[in-house]
């Protein structure tokens, strides 16, 4: 199972930002989304600056879902792409900022796009003559348009701001087909792109990647390197720590322990253990309620009485047990275990 991916806090509350003063979307309609804005950076005193916080991408996901859905703005992707805020920039950002010219920015995008999106690719090379950069998203992730929009568009917006010389494409395609707004793609891109191709890639002029840079500062590029690296370094090590406290919980369960022994056993008290699994875009009761479902499927399926089973997954009684499982499997533990002692049932959970 894919861990939960995180994303760069200050990517997620621009786009909050924007989606709200454009009207692609209402502070109402965020938050029955689950998204409260001042509730997404942690300002307690041990927390890193907002600049290297990280939140879950599925605040991200939820975002670019009500740009999908709104019709007020349905070219919100564009005009999200064509705006561009220093004061929301975070690690990777700032060290684009002072990288030589575009062509060593982009080498140092693509080793650290981690930083902003770990579900975002973009990949490049020299065909005919012309720079062809290619992006994607994860499949699993199913990002909507408009994030495919944004994406391009801030692309040849950041290298206009950045080397003070627009850019335009010599030719766009898009994989999706053409919108009713298709008329606003020549404001970004120039000449008409082709839609509903199998690729979103752009071309670009060779000599693009030789401009400088303006104002790019080499003291504070290395600065910003050595964060960057600590920020990638960071991710990995969070990402081993979740792993941690998953099996400390499939070690606790059977004895009866809780989350004070799992602080224990990992040496961290209360609010580190909350704070570092926030910054993994989870929490301790999420992984829980994962190492219970996991373990019960696999239980019942060996043919373990339910009444052993709850008490090996530590529920206080067998109908609380009964509850978590239907909630989990929509069904009851009898008819998943007689279900699964069908012959020839090739269906898992």
């Amino acid at each position: 199972m894919r861990s939960r991916a995180t994303v760069s806090a200050l990517a997620v509350l621009d786009l909050y930002d924007l989606l709200l003063a454009s009207g692609a979307a209402t502070k109402s309609q965020l938050l029955k989304a689950g998204l409260d804005r001042e509730a997404m950076i942690d300002c307690s005193s041990g927390a890193p600056p907002a600049q290297e916080q990280r939140l879950p991408e599925a605040h991200l996901l939820a975002l670019w879902r009500a740009a999908a859905n709104n019709t007020e703005v349905p070219h919100i992707g564009l005009l999200v792409g064509q705006t561009y805020n220093p004061s929301m920039r975070g690690v990777l950002a700032s060290l684009l900022c002072h990288c030589r010219d575009v062509g060593e920015a982009l080498q140092v995008f693509q080793h650290h796009i981690a930083l902003m999106n770990p579900s975002e690719r973009w990949v490049s090379s020299i065909r005919g003559g012309s720079l062809v950069l290619t992006i994607s998203f994860a499949p699993d992730r199913a990002y909507p348009r408009p994030a495919l929009e944004r994406s391009m568009s801030a692309l040849v917006t950041w290298i206009a701001e950045q080397t003070g010389i627009h850019v335009t494409p010599a030719a766009c395609t898009f994989a999706f087909p053409r919108p009713s707004y298709h008329g606003r793609y020549a404001e970004v891109f120039g000449s008409a792109p082709s839609f509903g191709g199998n690729i979103t890639c752009m071309h670009l002029p060779l000599e693009v990647l030789n401009r400088p840079i303006r104002g790019a500062n080499s003291y504070l590029k290395q600065v910003l390197q050595e964060r960057a690296q600590q920020a990638l370094q960071r991710i990995e090590i969070e990402s081993v720590f979740v792993g941690k406290v998953r099996q400390r919980i499939r070690l606790s369960l059977h004895r009866g322990l809780g989350i004070g022994d799992v602080c224990n056993a990992l040496h961290v008290s209360r609010p580190t253990l909350y704070r570092r699994l926030k910054r993994e875009g989870t929490s301790y009761t999420e992984l829980l309620a994962a190492v219970r479902k996991e373990l019960a499927y696999q239980q019942i399926e060996q043919g373990q009485p339910v009444v052993c089973v709850s008490d090996n997954l530590g529920f206080k009684d067998v109908s609380s047990f009964h509850r978590a499982f239907r909630r989990w499997f929509k069904q009851s533990p009898g008819a998943l275990r007689a279900r699964l002692r069908m012959p020839h049932n090739g269906a898992r959970q």
